[in-house]
């Protein structure tokens, strides 16, 4: 234990000044887990209210191995402690932050060190430190207000005179910032659907808005990162990491910001030291209407200011208004774009966006391909034809879809590659699309060639209901006469959450055969209800609502939340509005089992299994480091909509 003696005699000139002294005072310092921070260099300074400091009173040392400082001294004046900030800081970087982020009331040093009769305090780093720390800060970076509060950073602890004799725990906030739990994997993960949702959602933005995020929000501990997206508050999925893996400043590249502004395309990225975040922007603008309307399918060549020309895909066809989009940013922007590509070297590659921002996502996925970036998109329109997706499988994609989003049905899954384009020139884009809807009615998609066609593997939002079919009689007795068949819809109904590949993986980790793995889903089950580059039968009228964002990310947010309860990681909250639904509906099965035809009773059972199957999709998250703590913290501040199919 650390011992300070003063150089200070006592007025008794009697007394040897190597006596105990008569007063005392310890501290320990510990972090949010309760563990000691030990063999830290601190200072003790004391001072009078009127006089101010005393002379030849400053102490110094290292705390011991429990985190322990302990001071003697021949007087009862104030104290003040501090700490030596490049060691503070490199160390609180290493420790790691409980769950829940309320300084008082989410404690776990608090109650004991209270029980036992301590006095607790609470304080960041910059409060500590004795000056400022040669922190490692980047070009127009300032100390981080969380850690470093502008009203009380290089104060240090202070203690009165009425709190010596006691000990005094002082639990510090770890060095630490925010980083979006993402898995880069094949694997369909409930952490990136809704991290990656997020980035989507924020690509509709301006750059100011999109930085606070990114920079204010996950430097700020006291909360997890969250953000308004219609009626709802979404939370991001986040685990802590040293303040040095911070995120760096998002830059974005918009093509109404050029020197010679054109267009109307919008992406945005943000990087740290591990990851790159590329978010495109959807249909914002009447431009982008245009754009998204504009789906004459053409070669992907593109040239360079060098007039160097490449082709994106060596088969098949792009949507024209979506390609014009991208390659307007790659020519205005080449210098940009050329240091976006430096800095996904070494990094792991995420690509998103929203509607058309999906589209653009998916040809820039193309362009880099060989840098294997995982892509997420929402409600995006068909983009490259059969042949080009065919080209492009390498590329993993999770396509969403919500069940009444009318936009990922266009183009029509028909050729539009047809001779009213040679004749008619840029009118028969108009005509092109009136003989496509003909095809389509005619129901030769496939026949008519290289057709439009959706890429990835479709995790689909499929409201499912079931109906009960019954003979009704004017004549019961002596027998039945006059019978018609009646049917009708029953009230319960659901919206699921069906991600098709869970189902082969589950078959695969399994090593059982297909036909007997508990979903009970086969290849061809799969090929029914979820045809390859299409999109699954939905069974009900188009809803522009349910293409928003609105839409989409409080469904992924309440799914969420109900793996973390049934996982038991919901730090003790319940979640259950989803699993109620889909209990409600379990049992009107259950209870007109005998009524419900047998194709629509068997598809719903398989639904079923396959949505059990979702809670696979946690597991990259839950076996991560911290990936735990960090599901439990989205279940501490994380709040449930009310689902209304």
């Amino acid at each position: 234990m650390t011992t300070a003696v003063s150089s200070l005699c006592r007025k008794n000139p009697h007394a040897p000044c190597d006596e105990q002294m008569p007063y005392w005072v310890e501290f320990q310092l510990v972090d949010e887990q309760g563990d000691p921070v030990a063999n830290m260099p601190w200072t003790v300074e004391s001072a009078h209210p009127d006089s101010g400091p005393v002379d030849n009173f400053t102490h110094s040392g290292q705390s011991d191995a429990n985190g322990l400082i302990r001071i003697d001294m021949p007087h009862g004046l104030e104290l003040r402690l501090t700490l030596d900030g490049n060691q503070l800081t490199k160390e609180m970087e290493k420790r790691s932050l409980r769950v829940g982020r309320d300084a008082i009331k989410d404690s776990i040093v608090r109650p004991k060190a209270e029980g036992n009769g301590y006095v607790w305090h609470y304080a960041v780093v910059g409060e500590l430190c004795h000056g400022k720390p040669d922190l490692q800060l980047r070009d127009g970076e300032e100390l981080p207000l969380f850690h470093f509060p502008i009203s009380s950073s290089f104060q240090g602890v202070k203690v009165r005179t009425n709190e010596l004799e006691k000990r005094h725990v002082i639990e510090i906030c770890p060095f630490r910032a925010w980083e979006l739990v993402l898995h880069h994997q094949n694997d369909y993960s409930m952490a990136n659907a809704i991290n990656l949702g997020l980035a989507s959602d924020l690509a509709y933005d301006d750059i100011d808005t999109i930085t606070k995020y990114f920079i204010n929000k996950f430097q700020d501990l006291s909360t997890i990162p969250s953000r308004k997206i219609g009626q709802s508050t979404i939370n991001a999925l986040v685990v802590d990491v040293p303040y040095s893996d911070r995120y760096f400043l998002p830059i974005d590249i918009d093509s109404t910001k050029a020197d010679d502004p054109e267009g109307d395309t919008q992406l945005y990225y943000v990087y740290n030291n591990n990851k790159v975040v590329i978010a495109w922007r959807g249909t914002a603008s009447l431009t982008d209407g245009i754009t998204d309307a504009s789906f004459r399918p053409v070669e992907s060549d593109s040239c360079s200011i060098k007039s160097e020309c490449t082709s994106l895909v060596p088969a098949g066809k792009v949507h024209t208004g979506f390609w014009a989009g991208y390659t307007l940013i790659e020519r205005i922007f080449e210098n940009q774009i050329n240091e976006l590509s430096n800095k996904i070297e070494g990094r792991d590659l995420f690509i998103c966006g929203h509607s058309l921002g999906g589209s653009l996502a998916l040809i820039h996925s193309a362009r880099l391909k060989e840098s294997k970036p995982l892509l997420y998109t929402y409600g995006m329109p068909r983009t490259f034809t059969k042949n080009a997706v065919d080209v492009l499988s390498s590329i993993t994609h999770y396509r969403h879809v919500n069940d009444q989003d009318p936009v990922p049905s266009v183009p029509p899954e028909a050729d539009l590659d047809n001779q009213l384009y040679k004749l008619w020139g840029p009118l028969g884009t108009t005509l092109g699309f009136l003989w496509s809807v003909v095809e389509l009615t005619a129901w030769q998609i496939v026949e008519w060639g290289d057709c439009f066609w959706h890429h990835g593997n479709t995790v689909a939002f499929l409201t499912t209901t079931q109906s009960r079919k019954w003979q009704q009689c004017s004549i019961e007795l002596p027998y039945p006469r006059n019978c018609m068949t009646i049917q009708a819809r029953l009230p319960e109904k659901v919206k699921l959450y069906l991600v098709p590949s869970l189902a082969l993986q589950e078959a695969k980790q399994s090593g059982q055969d297909q036909k007997d793995f508990k979903a009970t889903l086969t290849k061809e089950d799969l090929k029914e209800f979820f045809p390859e580059g299409m999109n699954p039968n939905r069974g009900i009228p188009a809803n522009v609502g349910n293409h928003l964002l609105t839409s989409y990310m409080p469904y992924i947010n309440n799914k969420l939340l109900g793996l973390a309860y049934e996982k038991e990681l919901s730090d003790g909250k319940t979640f259950t509005e989803h699993a109620d639904k889909v209990a409600s509906f379990e049992l009107q099965m259950d209870h007109y089992s005998g009524e419900i035809p047998k194709n629509e009773f068997d598809r719903n059972k398989k639904f079923l299994s396959l949505e059990g199957l979702l809670k696979n999709s946690l597991n990259s998250t839950v076996s991560a480091a911290s990936g735990s703590d960090a599901v439990k913290r989205f279940g501490h501040y994380g709040e449930e909509d009310i689902e209304n199919v």
